[in-house]
């Protein structure tokens, strides 16, 4: 094969990893049960450190998140036409997330550890004694005996007890709390947009890690402080909610009566206890954009006690109270930009103003050095050409979720000189790399020489036209997007699994075919070829 039909057929196959998997069209339209959506997101801590070893689950897929606290999934469990995501990690208060279902959606959830802070209580009773549970002002009364197991058999012993506690003024409420959008049913079964004035989560278990809960008749006591900037013409009573787990939403189950500056109710049994001021709610619609008008994809857009990620495409949605007037803020590319949105009638949906961030750094041109190093290599193979004896690598790179993809192609000559190219691609910054040099051989190991030249270029995503989308298939345990091409007279297949390439296939007719499986091996390059040997094992 020429050296230039290999060129064309890499660049092909690049082309269709860079783009991503297509995703078909979501023409399930039923309220309830698995969709299709592209789901992707980020396990976090309150100080932003990825969260790793979370398991993710969404109906029948789980996950698990790796040291970067990331996962995606290809479906979502759908309730009630709201797409529902548990995490769940030992030592850490269980969270789930929500949010009405899109074909594509970024879910970012904070998780919190448990133990002894100024938001969470970790502490040992008798379940024969009273007992109150207190993180500064919120507290919680338990009577004496007011404690069984979950299934309502009786229980005796040790109660272990952890709380959480948070205050909407918490920079990270909106992605502490369960769901996120404030989206609740009242008892009417009237859906609503909520106004929160705190909420806490109480976990009770025995010494073996057993749930208990509160005994039917035996209803615990709840105090919530009114909140800073809250204090102005407080309501004589606020809707008690907890949180249904399963449907992704808050339910109306009580009320709470203001006494003084504190308001107390009652509660049944525990999981998520909000005190919320029901309203109807506003529809807030808009794009995020940098300074060349271009979308900026993946980043967050606080607006009021909630937060919206942008999509691919830039663009953002999040739920508001009626007739409140908040602020939409967002920070990216080391800039930010706020846009006041007015107090709109509910029911109603408003498009908000551009938001307009920096453009994101570009790399010098003609040097090199601020080209992007992803930091796992996947070696998709190598081959020798009959005809000319010629040793070929192919070598992946794919870092943040296939966001960010560099691809290697080393192609020695007949003069001993070895010409690298590498291409990287952006979703992110939206921006695409090329790189020629031409590497030294000597002594069996590759070197690099001087350089040809490098350029950088603004790109636009490209769509998959001509190319035909296969039944999936499954390579090394993954439901891979297969998809075909014929290109310069050249067909292959390629099956992609959450953006790697698990299955590549190229024939000409009547001169070759290859084919390579992603399986448990490991393949050596050069470690002098690259920033790091490409030498590891596929699929962890």
């Amino acid at each position: 094969m020429k050296t230039a039909v290999k060129i064309s057929v890499f660049l092909a196959i690049f082309a269709i990893t860079a783009a991503g998997c297509k995703k078909d069209n979501d023409n399930d339209n039923k309220p309830s049960g698995m969709q299709k959506v592209e789901l992707t997101g980020r396990v976090t801590d309150a100080a932003g450190n990825p969260v790793s070893g979370v398991s993710v689950s969404t109906g029948t897929l789980k996950a698990t998140t790796g040291s970067n606290g990331e996962f995606s999934f290809d479906r979502a469990q759908v309730v009630d036409k709201r797409a529902v995501i548990q995490f769940e990690k030992s030592g850490y208060f269980k969270l789930t997330r929500s949010g009405v279902k899109e074909n594509e959606m970024y879910i970012e959830a904070v998780m919190t550890k448990k133990g002894n802070t100024a938001i969470s209580l970790q502490t040992t009773f008798n379940e024969s004694s009273a007992k109150n549970l207190e993180i500064g002002r919120m507290k919680v009364a338990l009577s004496a005996s007011s404690v069984t197991r979950a299934d309502g058999s009786a229980y005796s012993g040790n109660v272990n007890a952890d709380m959480l506690y948070l205050d909407p003024n918490n920079e990270n409420f909106a992605g502490m709390m369960p769901g996120g959008d404030l989206a609740g049913i009242r008892a009417d079964n009237s859906e609503s947009m909520l106004v929160s004035y705190g909420m806490t989560d109480v976990v009770f278990t025995d010494d073996a890690g057993n749930p208990l809960q509160l005994k039917d008749g035996s209803p615990a006591g709840v105090t919530f402080p009114i909140p800073e900037g809250m204090e102005n013409n407080p309501p004589a009573t606020i809707p008690l909610w907890s949180f249904d787990e399963e449907k992704g939403i808050w339910i109306e189950e009580g009320v709470a009566t203001l006494q003084g500056d504190v308001y107390t109710g009652t509660v049944t049994h525990f999981s998520w206890v909000n005190l919320d001021d029901p309203k109807k709610r506003v529809t807030i619609r808009g794009k995020v954009k940098d300074c060349d008008d271009e979308p900026v994809p993946y980043v967050q857009v606080k607006i009021g006690q909630t937060a919206s990620f942008t999509n691919s495409k830039g663009e953002y949605s999040a739920f508001v109270p009626e007739n409140t007037p908040v602020t939409a803020n967002v920070s990216a590319n080391g800039g930010s930009d706020s846009k006041n949105v007015p107090g709109r009638p509910g029911d109603t949906t408003y498009d908000a103003p551009d938001l307009k961030v920096p453009c994101p750094e570009e790399g010098e041109h003609g040097t090199g050095e601020n080209i992007e190093k992803a930091s796992v290599k996947y070696l998709i193979g190598h081959e020798s050409d009959e005809m000319s004896g010629v040793l070929f690598y192919y070598v992946f790179t794919f870092d943040n979720d296939g966001k960010r993809q560099r691809a290697d192609y080393i192609i020695p000559d007949d003069d001993e000189e070895i010409l690298y190219i590498s291409e990287i691609v952006n979703h992110i910054a939206k921006t695409h790399w090329h790189y020629y040099a031409g590497l030294g051989w000597t002594d069996e190991t590759y070197k690099a020489s001087d350089k040809i030249f490098i350029f950088e270029y603004k790109y636009t995503e490209k769509d998959l036209s001509g190319y035909t989308k296969l039944p999936n298939r499954t390579y090394a345990g993954k439901s891979c997007s297969v998809y075909s091409l014929n290109f310069s007279g050249i067909a292959y297949t390629l099956a992609i699994w959450n953006g790697l390439v698990l299955f590549w296939e190229i024939s000409m007719a009547g001169e070759f075919t290859q084919v390579w499986v992603a399986q448990s091996v490991t393949f050596d390059v050069p470690e002098a070829t690259f920033t790091k040997t490409a030498d590891i094992t596929w699929i962890e």
